[in-house]
C-alpha cells in the first residue's frame, strides 16, 4: 500500500475511534510502530487534532473538532456543492456562521482554476435570495444544541403581552421568509408553541435533576412533524380545541396559498383557477390567521369559524374609521 494512501485510510480509521494506541494502528496497517509514529505526527501537522494520554491506560484520541477525511467530487458536484453554500450567504443569522463561511473558502480556494471561472460566471446569473432581516439572534445555535440534545432552557420570550419566563424544550429550528423559527414545548402552555428566535432575550439550560421533572418524550417528534395539517398530542390542548377555517379563494389568492409549503396538503383548486382552503387550528391562532389572511384583501374570504370572521370584521371597521379622517 502506497503511503499516500495509508495516510487517507489511517484518517479514515482514527476518526471512527474515540481511542487507540500506536500499536493497534501499527498491527492493522501492517506496519511497524515507529512508522505508525511518522504517520501519525504527518496527519498532526495535515490538522488532525490529537491528544496524547499518557499511563498503563494511555493512547491516543481525537479531539472533537476532528478533521475529516478527502472527498473525492466531480466538476458538476464541486458546482452543486458551492452553491449549496453560496446561498446561504443572505441569512442574516445562521447557527453555524463562521463555519460555513469557512468552509465555502476552503472549498472554492482548492479548486481549478478553470472550474473557479464557470462559478464566477455563474455566479453572476444564479442567486438565492433570502430576505435580509435586520434582527439579533443570539441564541439560534444554544436553541438548535438543546434541540440536538433534548435539553431545556430558561428563557425570556419577548410576545405581544410582553417579556415573560418561559420554560421550553425545542423541538428544532426552521427559517422562513428571513425570519429564524423555533417550535417548542412550553411547559407553562404544556404544548408545542412557536417561537421566533429573535425575539428570545434570554436562554439558560435547565439543570439535569430539575429539567427530568417536567421534560417531555420528544424523541420521536422531528422539525418536521410541525409542518404537517395534523397536531401532534403535544401540539393541542384538550381546552384549546382544534377549529377549521375555510377561506373562498380567488385565483391570486390560490397563487399566494401556494407559496406557502404549509397549505399543500389543505388547498382544494377549482378548473376555473379558484380555491377552498381548509386548515385546522387551534382556539387561540385565531388572532394570527384573522391578520393572516385579512392582508390577502379580496383575494381570501374567511367564511369559517365565525370567531375568526368577526375578528376580521372588527379589524376591517378599524381601518376604515383610521382612513375616514
Amino acid at each position: 500500500m502506497s503511503k499516500s494512501k495509508r495516510l487517507m485510510e489511517l484518517m479514515i480509521a482514527v476518526n471512527k475511534r474515540k481511542k487507540f494506541t500506536v500499536r493497534e494502528l501499527a498491527e492493522e496497517f501492517q506496519v511497524s510502530t515507529r512508522t505508525m509514529m511518522r504517520d501519525l505526527q504527518v496527519l498532526g501537522e495535515l490538522g488532525l487534532p490529537l491528544y496524547t494520554e499518557y499511563g498503563p491506560h494511555g493512547g491516543y484520541r481525537v479531539l472533537n473538532e476532528r478533521l475529516l477525511p478527502p472527498i473525492m467530487f466531480s466538476e458538476h458536484e464541486a458546482v452543486a456543492m458551492f452553491f449549496a453554500y453560496q446561498s446561504l450567504q443572505h441569512y442574516g443569522a445562521l447557527p453555524f456562521a463562521e463555519e460555513s463561511i469557512t468552509a465555502l473558502n476552503k472549498f472554492y480556494y482548492y479548486l481549478p482554476d478553470d472550474t473557479k471561472e464557470k462559478i464566477d460566471k455563474m455566479k453572476q446569473r444564479v442567486v438565492f435570495w433570502t430576505p435580509r432581516r435586520h434582527t439579533v439572534n443570539p441564541y439560534l445555535r444554544p436553541l438548535l444544541d438543546a434541540a440536538l440534545q433534548q435539553q431545556m432552557l430558561n428563557v425570556v420570550y419577548d410576545s405581544k403581552e410582553g417579556a415573560k419566563a418561559r420554560r421550553i424544550q425545542p423541538i428544532g429550528v426552521y427559517s422562513h421568509n428571513g425570519y429564524w423559527y423555533c417550535p417548542a414545548y412550553c411547559c407553562l402552555k404544556e404544548r408545542i408553541l412557536l417561537f421566533r428566535v429573535d425575539r428570545i432575550l434570554q436562554a439558560d439550560p435547565v439543570e439535569q435533576a430539575e429539567a427530568e421533572v417536567s421534560r417531555a418524550d420528544l424523541s420521536q417528534i422531528t422539525i418536521q412533524d410541525w409542518f404537517k395539517p395534523q397536531p401532534s398530542e403535544y401540539r393541542s390542548d384538550p381546552s384549546d380545541g382544534p377549529l377549521e377555517i375555510v377561506v373562498k379563494l380567488s385565483t391570486n389568492g390560490v397563487r399566494r396559498c401556494r407559496w406557502e409549503a404549509y397549505f399543500g396538503d389543505v388547498l382544494q383548486e377549482e378548473p376555473d383557477g379558484t380555491g377552498t382552503l381548509r386548515l385546522r387550528i387551534s382556539e387561540s391562532e385565531q388572532d394570527y390567521y384573522a391578520s393572516y389572511f385579512l392582508g390577502f384583501g379580496a383575494e381570501a374570504v374567511v367564511t369559517e369559524p365565525p370567531g375568526i370572521v368577526e375578528r376580521i370584521r372588527e379589524e376591517v371597521k378599524r381601518l376604515t374609521d383610521a382612513y375616514r379622517n
